[in-house]
């Protein structure tokens, strides 16, 4: 891969002025998922700050359509993760994931489109529970692990959406 793959990969498909934008969103999202994966919790500032200026400044530079196209992606990505865990809790009577989880995505669909973040939770869930299961195996081998298992999803999406960007969407 190029130098010129890679800028067009982390540029997605915004307007010449703020080709900057997404790349800056993808540093929020490590950052974020930096923050989730020590604290168990996707802060909403950086993610809110960053959607709405991602929003203004597509909208600004590339168009009301446009930004109000990438908007409801990002909105049906949001609400469609809450309908998912909605009925989840009613099954289960526990949450499937966060909200942090769908602040997340619906950023990351804002900035790069729903396909590379479809794949992103795909490899997320396979990345996850590779590691559950390293936990798990590590578990029965140390006498230090105590309390409950839990796993911050938000560093998983992370690694898949970097696979998705750098790997999976450009071989499609």
């Amino acid at each position: 891969m190029d130098a010129q793959q890679i800028s067009n990969i982390l540029t997605a498909d915004f307007p010449a002025q703020i080709q900057f934008v997404p790349p800056l969103v993808l540093l929020v999202l490590a950052i974020v998922s930096a923050v989730d994966a020590r604290t168990g919790r996707v802060p909403d500032v950086p993610v809110v700050g960053a959607f709405l200026g991602t929003f203004f400044a597509l909208a600004y530079y590339g168009g009301w359509l446009r930004a109000a196209e990438h908007f409801a992606y990002a909105a049906a990505a949001v609400l469609a993760l809450r309908f998912f865990n909605h009925l989840y809790l009613k099954i289960s009577k526990h949450d499937a994931f966060g909200f942090g989880d769908a602040k997340w995505t619906g950023l990351a669909v804002l900035a790069y489109g729903y396909k590379p973040v479809i794949a992103a939770w795909v490899i997320g869930a396979w990345l996850a529970l590779i590691w559950m299961g390293l936990r798990k195996i590590w578990r029965r081998f140390s006498s230090t692990y105590e309390g409950h298992e839990y796993v911050h999803f938000a560093p998983f999406l992370f690694l898949g959406l970097i696979a998705a960007l750098f790997v999976v969407i450009p071989r499609l």
